[in-house]
């Protein structure tokens, strides 16, 4: 008996086979759902054993004797009346597999995917393209062996769609289809001729008066035959071709004008519709899996063969949420003006323009440091814009991680492998999993209070993965933060073995620069946007939102993914102006950082260049806007120290920032100008970069009193 629903089919005269699965695009992003229909195959497979509404059950799949992590899950989806049962992949390096051996069905959807994110229609491959994967139960539950077939591995049936107009009851009595070889002088028409292409298994329409009445499965492979006796009195030559096939009625017969345009409208090959939504002359023609699903959905109460089930599958089960929010280019600034008016509403005012700033950052790199005196709101700032975005304790995509001062290396924040050999996940790991798991949904972790502990010691694996970010297939991926070989057991290799760092992940660093608190390397430094923000508006309270009050949006992980990983991904006849004209900028601030071995590199040059294109592609700021921004986020954080260099260093960047008419020499003679409040204010409303300015003049004032300055400590 074979049992085919949707894109799975099952074969109880193939020993050992629990489902084949037609590749579609969710193998490449997660797994798949599998129809309820097929919870019996894998039980069977799994001792009896069912998984429970809203648990899971880790699995491994084997190709090549190579062992892959995977998870069957019972999702509850209570709010839809239903439950859904989910094969659902571990890691990037199954899906790679994925990607390697499916290539055909990997470019055919790739090249007609929609580029909307939210659109989730499915692009369904054609038979003739098709690739599948087949699950054999071995003699161990939830252990799988995979058989992975590529195009022309395996025949699925094709579609056909016969016209019969007065053979049809005769056809039908003797359960064939049968049309000549050749018309009236020898002429052969193609639509007789595709009776030779007919093969065992295949599916075809019948079509007569108006609708169609009947579907069959084709029990043999055409062969030539003389004409049957029951056509004995047509026009018909003796030699012909039949095809024996199992007749089906369809109840109610489907009218061609409920279904023809749409058919239309996937451009089949000598189909059976004229432009005009007609039938056209002629016997059998081709049809397509595409056109079968059409005409299935304008059937509702068409009780269809099994056979006939190739609806595509639903992607809509496997992402369990509403359906989330993606933006275009234009309309970044407004999402970020409801996210600074949804916290507002929760009662909180920061300073003008730091949600679009800390966008930047994000986008800019994964890893954000937030500086600013106790108090300050910096921690409920990461939390209510990961909210505004959808993203909250609750639903699992904000964590809060408070660091604390004994932290000395990663395990506490990755995990260790007990005496025993098992595993324990620190909660990073345990974060990083479950985004793995959603790669459309943001994931935002706050280490709070990141620098009570040295940083370095800690986190200085997280940083160096995230080094390792690279474009694979469109998609971002990293090194492995935990190695397979590294874990001692079989289970915790199945769930933990190469598990990265997901593009969906965003890390974001709170800190207190006090007595308490330890300084940042500039390891850290290169690879963070460090946002300061001292000012406290206390006399401002929370409107009173009655009415209209703003709810959360679930937002697409797309709107804060990087574009940009090397400066050759940007690096384009749109751009090329804005990084050539930045990088000079950089190159003068370079020359003088060198004197004083603060000088950066290509991966600050980089990224100070990204924000600077997101900031112009957005239209969040002016040029001169966001590159003060990153002066005072990139640049002056590097800056420390009590020597003449480094107070000569801030002299002339002041004069960068300012512009030709601050005059350096007069402040190297005369430090007690730096404490002229009027002079100063005056020169910061009229510098090219005002916020580092103010800050270089804090710095500055830092060295006179105490004879030591740093952008922590101004």
């Amino acid at each position: 008996m074979i049992t085919q629903i949707r894109s799975w089919m099952h074969d109880d005269s193939i020993p050992d086979l629990i489902g084949r699965k037609k590749v579609d695009w969710s193998i490449f992003e997660y797994g798949s759902t599998i129809p309820n229909d097929f919870r019996v195959y894998f039980s069977q497979t799994n001792n009896g054993e069912e998984i429970t509404k809203g648990s899971g059950k880790q699995v491994t799949l084997i190709y090549n004797d190579k062992h892959y992590s995977a998870s069957l899950r019972n999702v509850d989806q209570s709010s839809a009346g239903r439950e859904t049962l989910q094969l659902r992949f571990h890691s990037n390096e199954i899906k790679e597999l994925m990607v390697s051996v499916f290539k055909s069905s990997y470019k055919y959807i790739l090249e007609r995917k929609p580029t909307d994110p939210g659109n989730k229609k499915q692009v369904n491959v054609p038979n003739e393209l098709a690739e599948y994967i087949e699950f054999y139960s071995t003699d161990r539950p939830f252990i799988y062996q995979m058989k992975l077939i590529p195009v022309n591995g395996l025949t699925m049936p094709n579609i056909w769609w016969v016209n019969q107009g007065s053979t049809l009851n005769e056809e039908l009595k003797e359960g064939i289809l049968w049309a000549p070889l050749s018309g009236k002088g020898g002429r052969s028409q193609y639509h007789w001729d595709t009776m030779d292409e007919v093969r065992k298994g295949d599916i075809i329409l019948h079509y007569a008066n108006g609708s169609l009445r009947y579907v069959s499965r084709a029990i043999e492979d055409s062969v030539n035959a003389k004409k049957p006796s029951s056509m004995s009195d047509s026009i018909w030559d003796e030699q012909g071709r039949l095809i024996r096939a199992e007749y089906f009625a369809i109840e109610p017969n489907i009218p061609l004008n409920s279904f023809s345009q749409e058919i239309l409208g996937l451009n089949i090959t000598q189909g059976p519709i004229h432009s005009g939504g007609g039938v056209k002359q002629g016997y059998l023609f081709r049809f397509s899996i595409e056109g079968l699903n059409i005409i299935q959905s304008h059937s509702p109460d068409v009780a269809w063969p099994e056979f006939t089930r190739f609806e595509i599958e639903d992607n809509e089960d496997l992402d369990e949420v509403e359906p989330m929010k993606t933006i275009e280019d234009g309309g970044v600034a407004t999402v970020l003006s409801k996210i600074k008016a949804y916290i507002q509403q929760q009662g909180f005012y920061y300073p003008p323009h730091l949600i679009e700033n800390f966008y930047l950052s994000l986008k800019t790199k994964p890893f954000v440091i937030l500086a600013g005196v106790s108090g300050t709101g910096k921690t409920k700032l990461i939390k209510l814009f990961a909210e505004a975005m959808g993203a909250t304790s609750q639903n699992g995509q904000f964590t809060l991680i408070p660091v604390r001062p004994d932290w000395s290396d990663p395990s506490d924040l990755i995990g260790y492998s007990d005496l025993s050999g098992k595993f324990r996940p620190g909660r990073l790991v345990e974060v990083l999993l479950e985004a793995s798991r959603n790669p459309g949904k943001p994931y935002f972790i706050c280490l709070d209070e990141m620098n009570l502990a040295r940083v370095e010691h800690y986190f200085s694996d997280v940083l160096s993965i995230l080094e390792t970010q690279e474009w694979q297939n469109d998609r971002i991926v990293t090194a492995p933060i935990i190695h397979d070989k590294s874990l001692v057991q079989d289970e915790d290799r199945e769930v933990y073995g190469n598990l990265s760092i997901s593009e969906n992940v965003y890390l974001i660093g709170t800190v207190n620069m006090d007595e308490t608190t330890h300084p940042f390397s500039k390891k850290v430094l290169d690879r963070a946007n460090t946002i300061e923000f001292n000012d406290v508006y206390l006399s401002q309270f929370p409107e009173d939102k009655t009415v209209n009050k703003l709810s959360p949006e679930s937002t697409h992980n797309q709107f804060l993914r990087s574009n940009y990983l090397q400066l050759v991904d940007a690096y384009g006849t749109d751009s090329k102006a804005l990084i050539t004209k930045t990088t000079g900028e950089l190159v003068r601030i370079n020359n003088i950082l060198e004197e004083i071995h603060a000088h950066v590199g290509f991966r600050i040059r980089d990224a100070v260049c990204f924000y600077m294109l997101y900031s112009q592609r957005f239209g969040l700021f002016s040029e001169e806007e966001a590159l003060d921004r990153q002066i005072l986020q990139k640049i002056l954080p590097r800056i420390q120290g009590s020597s003449a260099s480094i107070r000569r260093a801030l002299l002339k960047l002041m004069r960068e920032c300012v512009g030709s008419s601050f005059v350096i020499n007069d402040y190297l003679e005369n430090g007690d100008l730096l404490f002229e409040e009027r002079k100063l204010n005056e020169m910061i409303n009229q510098a090219k970069y005002p916020q580092s300015t103010k800050k270089i003049i804090s710095m500055l004032r830092r060295l006179e009193e105490d004879g030591f300055t740093s952008y922590w400590l101004s």
